[in-house]
């Protein structure tokens, strides 16, 4: 809406943006945002009982995080807090399906503690609430119903996407993760500012990083924001699915000029041998 000339406030009650995301993935977009005009309240509080529909939009008050209230009026407000489980008065209580807190328990095969009775998608406890989810959960549960075999979704391998302006791809640990995990870390980031193709695009914000193990060179995670970040993350998400290591990526072969480059590099910056920075 920013782009189409609106005028912008986000008031997110967490102390960063993306908070799923990497912490500097969070500080960049933050940093783009502000630079287009974008105004961003984090550590904010809306008070519900304050948002009231006026002539012409809408008004509601929030503490920031400085201790203040402020009241802000818009034309439109919107509330983007999560979702619930759509489980209560299905039929649920007469079986032996599991819940927590209204989502399904389910085993790495899809299945509920009722026999023949599977779950997937949004209603699952413990799984990201994205489509590409559902979809592998799905083909997981019908090759078990089917008696084929089926490998399990693995929470470490999905990929996230987070359409905004620049994008944002991510899979695996963040840094923070990974050391918090007890993983002695080493971490390789390359800049688009440094990516011959982000210059012929005019996109030059944002950087790949990548978190590997420093004894084995297993790679934990890979961040992405810039151009096409949501695409370019699937080499990232192809790696890790086939184990392979910084070394197999660093002599990866990227082609030239491409924004995928930038991923190239990044793996070679965990080693300190990217060429282009």
């Amino acid at each position: 809406m920013s782009r189409f000339g609106t005028q912008v406030t986000v008031l997110e009650m967490l102390p960063r943006i993306v908070p799923v995301e990497d912490e500097e993935v969070s500080k960049e977009l933050a940093r783009v945002f502000k630079k287009q005009g974008i105004r961003i309240e984090t550590g904010a509080k809306v008070d519900p009982a304050s948002v009231k529909k006026v002539e012409g939009g809408v008004i509601l008050k929030a503490v920031l995080s400085n201790g203040k209230e402020e009241e802000f009026c818009a034309e439109k407000l919107l509330v983007a807090v999560g979702r619930s489980p759509n489980t209560d008065k299905i039929g649920l209580e007469n079986t032996k399906v599991e819940l927590d807190r209204g989502f399904i328990k389910v085993n790495e095969v899809q299945q509920t503690a009722e026999p023949g009775v599977y779950a997937i998608g949004d209603v699952v406890a413990g799984t990201p609430q994205l489509a590409h989810v559902a979809s592998m959960q799905g083909m997981v549960a019908v090759a078990q119903i089917a008696g084929k075999p089926a490998k399990p979704v693995n929470r470490n391998r999905i990929p996230g996407a987070t359409y905004t302006e620049p994008g944002i791809g991510s899979v695996g640990l963040t840094e923070a993760q990974a050391k918090a995990e007890g993983y002695e870390v080493k971490v390789g980031k390359f800049p688009f500012m440094a990516n011959s193709k982000a210059s012929i695009l005019g996109s030059h914000d944002g950087f790949v990083k990548v978190v590997a193990d420093a004894k084995y060179g297993e790679i934990l995670g890979v961040h992405i924001i810039g151009p096409q970040a949501y695409e370019l993350i699937s080499e990232a998400v192809t790696a890790m699915e086939a184990e392979a290591t910084v070394e197999t990526m660093m002599s990866t072969i990227h082609a030239h000029p491409t924004i995928y480059e930038a991923v190239g590099e990044a793996f070679n910056a965990v080693y300190g041998l990217a060429i282009n920075a």
